[in-house]
């Protein structure tokens, strides 16, 4: 195969727009014809569908990844069944993706040449790495933030979790 794919991380704090980026950029690809998949692991449960949604309100049908789904082979299932090569794979909270997960997207670029973008937090508000993303961050080839501005006005750098108008930083993940 002569396709040269790339595995793509683009990371940035919540509210930075990172899913609404996703679903534009789906739609550029199924306004041009190309072949997309688009992604997210269950574990974000926010939604009871099978839908990436966005804040300000788009949507588009995705694929669910469980904590024990071997992404290579379901992208090569849904690739034989619909007998296609994807072109790109959109990947929405693969901050909770499994180190072993992210292999796995990493060998669909290198074996189908498709692209796969990434999309995640980088860190908890206790500023830990998601293990996704230190997955991502070791093996991507190209790292990109998205930048959002904080409440106070400068350039935001980090998740807080707020309880009773106090930032905290210890407590469970939510």
């Amino acid at each position: 195969m002569n396709r040269i794919g790339k595995l793509y991380f683009r990371y940035g704090t919540m509210g930075s727009a990172k899913t609404a980026m996703l679903l534009t950029q789906a739609y550029n690809f199924e306004e041009r014809g190309m072949r997309y998949l688009c992604m997210k692991p269950i574990i974000d449960d926010r939604e009871k569908d099978n839908v990436i949604r966005s804040r300000i309100g788009i949507e588009r049908k995705c694929e669910w990844i469980y904590p024990d789904t071997d992404i290579y082979a379901a992208i090569k299932r849904l690739s034989d069944e619909k007998q296609v090569v994807f072109d790109w794979i959109l990947v929405d909270e693969s901050q909770f993706l499994q180190e072993q997960q992210v292999d796995q997207l990493a060998r669909v670029v290198d074996e189908f040449g498709t692209n796969v973008v990434c999309y995640g937090l980088r860190t908890d508000f206790q500023r830990n790495l998601f293990p996704g993303s230190m997955w991502l961050l070791a093996w991507a080839d190209v790292i990109e933030e998205v930048k959002t501005v904080c409440w106070c006005g400068r350039k935001a750098i980090t998740n807080a979790r707020v309880a009773n108008g106090k930032v905290v930083k210890s407590g469970e993940q939510i």
